[in-house]
């Protein structure tokens, strides 16, 4: 797991308080009261990719499930960094606890950038639908319990491993299940997403929410749409807007002219980070043209996904 602590500096309010979309008054969500003061930091934690199937002393070379080599190294209690295992649930639930009790009284919001299920690495266990649910619930009321509880904003997005089939689940072919699966995430997180962004949550899987009323927001990005190794998507041609990625970026484009609008700045958030090794060419030059065009309302971006075994 990959937590990263990082010091935002806040912008000036802005001199109006509209509502996130047009509406005649503001509709802040019902936790993020601004009550507890700012402290100008947040958390960034990403791929978690907790294991109930880790077992401490097995052979890296199972996903750490079974087998105990005789002389090479041997899964750790803790975890095993830079081998192709996941997270041991002693290692998350230690975090987390730990985030609970050093951190989070210090913080105004929590970025969450996906995959809170193990790989499907393993073929003599494979890893069925019901257990990336299972798993992301559950670390879903671990960030209710540390931090909604106390008012924090989390701010979650879709990970490749949050859906199943594996990457594909956003897609054409899945179109069916698509909104079943859309409406689980919905209910998981109904205490991260604001009431007037359900609709587009509902419609692609991503969102927009102040973190700090009328100073601060993030923008919730669902990169499946982008992926490259996402077959099942056509990658944002320039010639149908219709396509699933276009309307996902005339989306962020209208979010970030209304934010601008208003005078506040923006994270801008996702699990496959913006490169053109990982999206396709049409997506990634969209998006590399809107974050030109609003630098001057986007603060930085934040992804997962590279699984690196560091603490920054």
């Amino acid at each position: 797991m990959l937590v990263i602590w990082l010091v935002l500096g806040l912008c000036s309010p802005a001199t109006s308080l509209p509502a996130q979309v047009v509406l005649d008054e503001p509709q802040p969500h019902p936790l993020h009261t601004g009550d507890r003061g700012l402290h100008g930091r947040f958390l960034h934690i990403t791929d978690v990719h907790p294991d109930p199937f880790y077992k401490h002393g097995a052979h890296p070379s199972t996903a750490c499930h079974r087998k105990k080599p005789k002389k090479k190294r041997r899964a750790g209690y803790y975890g095993t960094a830079y081998k192709e295992c996941d997270s041991p649930l002693a290692l998350t639930n230690f975090t987390l606890d730990y985030l609970e009790e050093r951190w989070s009284d210090e913080i105004d919001f929590v970025i969450w950038t996906g995959d809170s299920a193990r790989h499907d690495n393993d073929d003599e266990i494979p890893r069925p639908l019901s257990e990336v649910y299972e798993l992301n619930e559950a670390v879903a009321e671990k960030m209710k319990q540390i931090f909604s509880s106390k008012g924090i904003p989390v701010v979650p997005t879709i990970g490749n491993n949050d859906v199943w089939p594996h990457v594909r689940a956003f897609t054409a072919a899945h179109f069916d299940h698509m909104e079943t699966r859309v409406l689980r995430f919905r209910r998981m997180w109904s205490d991260f997403i604001p009431p007037e962004s359900r609709a587009s949550f509902l419609q692609g899987g991503y969102f927009s929410i102040e973190v700090v009323p009328g100073a601060l927001a993030v923008v919730s990005l669902n990169t499946m749409y982008f992926y490259s190794s996402n077959e099942g998507v056509d990658g944002c041609p320039m010639s149908d807007d219709d396509d699933p990625g276009n309307q996902q970026f005339t989306w962020f484009e209208d979010q970030l002219k209304m934010f601008r609008s208003r005078q506040l700045q923006v994270w801008v958030i996702g699990h496959v980070p913006p490169t053109d090794g990982h999206y396709y060419s049409q997506c990634y030059g969209r998006y590399v043209e809107l974050s030109l065009r609003f630098q001057d309302t986007i603060l930085g971006h934040l992804f997962g996904h590279l699984n690196t075994d560091h603490v920054q």
